[in-house]
């Protein structure tokens, strides 16, 4: 039989449980499913290993299975394989028996329906022969054969790949595409998808491609993909792509006022801040620059965010000028990133984007991120509608001089914040001496204190409101007990009654909307309307395949 690609990659799903951890099993006949970890399987089922939620065991089964079929022959040496996509195409790796079930279509012995008109090709072939002739080391994970489709799913209309696993730092590609599909974008946009994947692997620094003289085409390709003809042979051009081949190495970050300025200005130019963390004292974080003689064009930061309690994930920036954009610099950083958080056992890398800067969006998802939160970002302007606070709750502002209120709102503050999950599952640090230093000794804005029948259920923190400034809610949280009841509208209405009253241009308050529901969902209500956005981003330290 030929290799088929199904369209359409659905799976049988044995359990229903969507609250406990799941495994991916297979059984004879090649099927993927989930089923409950700590459940016994069904006769003639078997574990794969892999586990998760079950959210993670389908996108695994996604990636390792076409859908129903025969089981592909088990190779000594052979991962899973590897699926990369973009806005508009889609990069599945073969398994050798997927290559040789390829070679049989393109010399007749079989027929498919996965391929458009007039492919495979020729230079298909050469590639396909090559690749059958590896040794069981050299089916490195990723470093194989990928068909090209369409997204969301269709026929194949294209292939690249790697002719061997890198070799002191060095891969070299080769690609080829039905004429149906040339002129459209799609050989530059898999080609640019395949090496940035590449240059994210550990110690791949240069990939190179040859083509013909004759060949305008491929040569276009490569060069839109950023590749430099570096020399020219018999009927051969030779062309290498470097990770960020004429950009220093990063170096230790500074501390003064220099350099803080210096981050600060690119923080603003990128929109993506990080250039004011704060880490744990004592911690060892991640703190680089790359600069070019005086300019500062990168800068990485990682580590265990001051106020922050998260064992298992290191909250990370990496920021790098548009003028040396797409040029490898991110990428290289991100590998510092990751082997630092592995060396301190952390296992995920946390960050967070503006939801207006695209490029940004677009970065981490090529680089495995997914989301696990969001931040809403509201604002009340000057003069509007006053908000009513419910009655059954009454507002103060603390008095700083009585030891006693600073005490209570200490407490209560301490109370709350151990209450409170953060994305990722990571907790605010609730040490009362450090709620005492941050929002009271250190800050001087306004502390309200909400209560319900005279005992506290909630605060707020405000910056100090100045005339024609901006004041921001800095912090709002309500204890278990109270949630639901209306108490964030309560303090909400007096922040705002402060600001208005003091000549504020506006108040700001930020939400996380799935571990701040009810605030976020009260915001608009009290007169904050969404001005912007703030993506919290996960990814694996180390991948799995």
């Amino acid at each position: 039989m030929g290799l088929r690609i199904p369209v359409d990659s659905s799976h049988q799903c044995l359990g229903d449980s969507a609250t406990m951890p799941y495994q991916v099993v297979t059984n004879d006949s090649g099927r993927h499913s989930t089923w409950p970890d700590q459940k016994e399987l069904p006769d003639g089922w078997e574990t794969t290993g892999f586990v998760g939620s079950q959210e993670e065991c389908l996108d695994h089964i996604a990636r390792i299975w076409d859908g129903p079929g025969p089981r592909t022959v088990r190779v000594p040496g052979w991962a899973a394989a590897n699926v990369l996509t973009t806005e508009r195409i889609r990069l599945r790796e073969l398994s050798p028996a997927q290559v040789a079930g390829l070679l049989e279509v393109l010399d007749g012995e079989a027929v498919s329906d996965g391929y458009v008109e007039n492919y495979p090709l020729v230079g298909t072939g050469f590639g396909a022969r090559n690749f059958q002739t590896r040794t069981p080391d050299e089916l490195r994970f990723g470093f194989g054969m990928y068909l090209v489709s369409a997204q969301p799913g269709g026929p194949a209309f294209g292939d690249i790949g790697f002719h061997r696993p890198p070799a002191d730092g060095v891969a070299e590609i080769g690609f080829s595409l039905a004429e149906s599909a040339r002129g459209q974008g799609y050989a530059t946009e898999a080609v640019a998808e395949l090496t940035r994947w590449a240059f994210t692997q550990p110690g791949v620094r240069r990939i190179v491609a040859k083509t013909t003289t004759d060949n305008t085409g491929a040569q276009g390709v490569l060069g839109r993909a950023g590749f430099r003809l570096e020399r020219t042979g018999e009927n051969v051009l030779h062309y290498a792509l470097q990770l960020a081949p004429d950009l220093p190495e990063s170096e230790p970050m500074r501390d003064d006022e220099e350099e803080r300025a210096a981050l600060s200005k690119l923080g603003k130019v990128r929109k993506a801040g990080g250039d004011d963390l704060a880490f744990v004292a004592g911690s060892d974080p991640l703190r680089r620059v790359v600069r070019d003689g005086g300019k500062l064009l990168a800068y990485a930061q990682s580590g265990d965010k001051e106020g922050v309690e998260d064992p298992t994930n290191h909250l990370m920036f990496i920021v790098v000028h548009p003028a040396v954009a797409r040029r490898g610099l991110g990428e290289r950083l991100l590998g510092e990133v990751r082997e630092h958080a592995r060396a301190h056992g952390k296992t995920g890398m946390v960050t967070g984007t503006p939801d207006d800067d695209h490029p940004s969006v677009a970065w981490v998802r090529k680089h495995g991120f997914r989301p696990i939160g969001h931040h809403l970002i509201t604002r009340r302007d000057k003069g509007a509608a006053p908000v009513e606070a419910p009655g059954e709750f009454t507002v103060e502002v603390m008095d700083r001089a009585d030891g006693a209120a600073v005490e209570e709102f200490v407490a209560l503050a301490s109370r709350t914040v151990a209450e409170a999950t953060m994305p990722g599952g990571a907790r605010m640090t609730s040490d009362p001496d450090e709620i005492r230093r941050d929002l009271v000794e250190e800050h001087d804005g306004a502390l309200l204190v909400c209560r319900a029948s005279g005992a506290p259920v909630g605060w707020l923190a405000l910056t100090a409101p100045a005339v024609g400034e901006d004041a921001w809610v800095l912090a709002a949280q309500v204890v278990v007990e109270a949630e639901g009841e209306g108490a964030p509208a309560a303090l909400l209405a007096a922040a705002a009654r402060l600001a208005d009253e003091a000549g504020a241009a506006s108040l700001t308050a930020v939400a996380e909307e799935d571990g701040q529901r009810e605030l976020a969902e009260t915001l608009p209500g009290s007169g904050f309307l969404p001005v912007a956005g703030r993506t919290i981003w996960f990814a694996e330290v180390d991948p799995r395949p």
